[in-house]
């Protein structure tokens, strides 16, 4: 049986055909970023057949097909100025595929808008090479848009490798009474609640795949989004950090969640809390003993016990590990 050999991905410097068709893909991102209307259309197959797919968790699938479609969106984003602002940006990972007249090519794309996290896109073109030139007739931008605790959270893989922090939090690293990094890991700063974490992180890893996540949600009704306990605080409080799932990754948010408050909302209608219980419960989450949760609320000790027992009563448990791993599993 003769075999042929599909044709193999190869950098655009070593012939020509590829070196023109990334100048195209380099061409059609300029002209969009600069509004350039004109200069962008010229990228494209202008015919009915031509498509573009936009994906992202912000506003699901859009498609456009056909280039009047097309061209009229377009046209109206660049002049009404709502598309992409001149920010910077790069692309990496450029994998060209020739075929006679047709070029398939995935790359990957960042932009980073000022006071904004991060974007990240994941590209795929199909050229046609038109009276020999190449142009555009299909294109999909699959995109993940930073992370979702923005400035108060990291990105890490499952072996709690660093993918991404923003300048902010790295900077609260440097203190941060938890968790450090150390070459270019995630650690906790003692020995217990670093073994803690890194089973915490395993635990998240096993969600990064897209039907293990899908089955996750399926079977719990929620995202995977919880708080990890690492052990007890000097103080009597508890060493917290709370772990979501997304975008097959990890993110763990160093100063807080942003769903406590939801979630203790939830649990007092489901347990019964008084408004000074769900208070304390939320220093606790927040990982102060009784004493430090005192002062916060201006209380005294005795006070903030007397809630801490009637914690304990109504939600059936008998140590503030337990107490808020329960709180902050509901809603």
């Amino acid at each position: 049986m003769h075999m042929t050999r599909p044709p193999q991905p190869v950098p655009p410097a070593q012939d020509p055909d590829r070196a023109a068709v990334a100048a195209v893909i380099r061409a059609e991102t300029t002209a969009f970023q600069q509004r350039d209307y004109a200069a962008w259309a010229r990228c494209w197959v202008q015919e009915p057949r031509t498509r573009d797919v936009y994906v992202s968790p912000a506003t699901g699938l859009t498609v456009h097909s056909g280039w009047a479609q097309i061209s009229r969106y377009m046209k109206h984003v660049m002049d009404s100025g709502i598309g992409c602002p001149n920010v910077p940006f790069g692309q990496k990972n450029l994998r060209i595929t020739l075929s006679g007249d047709t070029a398939w090519v995935v790359y990957d794309e960042w932009a980073a808008p000022p006071g904004s996290a991060r974007i990240e896109s994941f590209e795929t073109r199909i050229l046609e090479r038109i009276s020999g030139d190449w142009r555009i007739v299909y294109a999909a931008f699959v995109m993940r848009h930073g992370d979702p605790g923005g400035d108060e959270a990291i990105s890490v893989d499952a072996t709690g490798q660093l993918l991404w922090a923003s300048p902010v939090t790295l900077a609260r690293l440097q203190d941060h009474p938890l968790l450090t990094l150390s070459a270019g890991r995630l650690r906790a700063h003692r020995r217990d609640w670093d073994r803690a974490l890194q089973e915490a992180l395993r635990r998240a890893g096993q969600y990064h795949g897209y039907f293990e996540l899908h089955r996750f949600t399926q079977e719990t009704g929620g995202p995977f989004d919880y708080p990890a306990i690492l052990g007890e605080t000097d103080t009597g409080g508890l060493a917290i950090v709370h772990l979501s799932v997304r975008n097959g990754t990890t993110y763990v948010r160093i100063d807080g969640d942003a769903q406590i408050d939801r979630r203790l909302t939830v649990a007092q209608a489901v347990y019964g809390l008084s408004d000074a219980q769900v208070r304390l419960a939320r220093q606790i989450a927040d990982g102060k003993g009784p004493k430090e949760a005192a002062e916060a609320l201006g209380i005294s000790v005795n006070t903030a016990r007397t809630h801490l027992s009637r914690l304990y009563e109504k939600t059936g448990v008998n140590a503030q590990t337990a107490l808020v791993r329960l709180l902050l599993s509901v809603g």
